[in-house]
């Protein structure tokens, strides 16, 4: 699980350094920081994902609300997820589908919910 996270930070740091990449990351944030922090978290967590956006954008209060929001949505989001999912499984091996779908509906939904509600108060 820990190295899950050391590569995490491992891929961050090398797409920070990416011509093609930092161009994309530079339009999408002047786009919507918020958003694109939030969608960010989804694939590659929301920890490594601030310290990979920080680099191109001024805008840290909406990049600060962004990860914190997209760290629910997918496994992969929060470390906490990941973490909670292993336990889960190691005590419930049977029901993975189940679980997977609950927190899912719940995940997605909270994060459908918060953005929105960010999106329309920014």
């Amino acid at each position: 699980m820990l190295l899950t996270f050391v590569f995490f930070f491992i891929f961050s740091g090398n797409m920070a350094r990416i011509e093609p990449v930092k161009d994309l990351f530079f339009f999408f944030l002047n786009k919507s920081t918020l958003l694109f922090s939030v969608l960010s978290c989804q694939v590659i967590s929301n920890v490594p994902s601030a310290i990979l956006l920080s680099q191109f954008t001024h805008n840290y209060s909406d990049l600060l609300i962004g990860v914190n929001i997209g760290g629910v949505g997918t496994l992969i989001s929060s470390l906490a997820s990941l973490i909670t999912f292993r336990e889960y499984v190691k005590h419930n091996p049977t029901k993975i589908g189940y679980y997977i779908g609950l927190f899912s509906l719940y995940n997605f939904g909270f994060l459908v919910l918060l953005t929105g509600s960010m999106m329309l108060i920014k």
